[in-house]
């Protein structure tokens, strides 16, 4: 038995075309991913004001989900059972190291816990809620 390649191309070659309009459309006309980009954008914003409380600087810079440095390395958002977690780099105006952090937010953006890794040592006795290593 033999096949004809030309209209087996033709049935492959629309198939994969109709997957591909299929998944552009229902991308498309999803209408939670605005949500979840706003609430998501809400949770850095919130992440960024904490961090910079708890380190103690005004004046630092900050690689998060929302704008990422790529010398620092790689950041992420991702929501949990209990809230959202965020991690990214930081580094003070007069350093050239990064310092990297997770910080663990509960639904409503406040801070559960915080652990940077940054040899600071009035960073440590802050608060309670930060675990800091070196």
């Amino acid at each position: 038995m033999t096949l004809n390649h030309r209209i087996l191309r033709l049935v492959v070659a629309f198939a994969v075309g109709l997957l591909a309009a299929l998944g552009s459309y229902l991308w498309i006309t999803d209408t939670e991913r605005s949500s979840r980009r706003t609430a998501e954008e809400g949770v850095v914003l919130a992440a960024r004001e904490i961090l910079r409380e708890s380190v103690g600087a005004a004046d630092i810079e900050i690689s998060d989900p929302l704008e990422r440095i790529r010398a620092a390395g790689k950041v992420y958002i991702f929501p949990t059972e209990t809230g959202w977690e965020v991690s990214g780099h930081y580094r003070r105006q007069e350093e050239q190291t990064w310092h990297d952090f997770l910080m663990t937010l509960d639904a409503e953006a406040r801070l559960v816990n915080l652990r940077v890794n940054d040899d600071d040592p009035d960073l440590a006795g802050r608060e309670p809620r930060i675990s800091v290593s070196e």
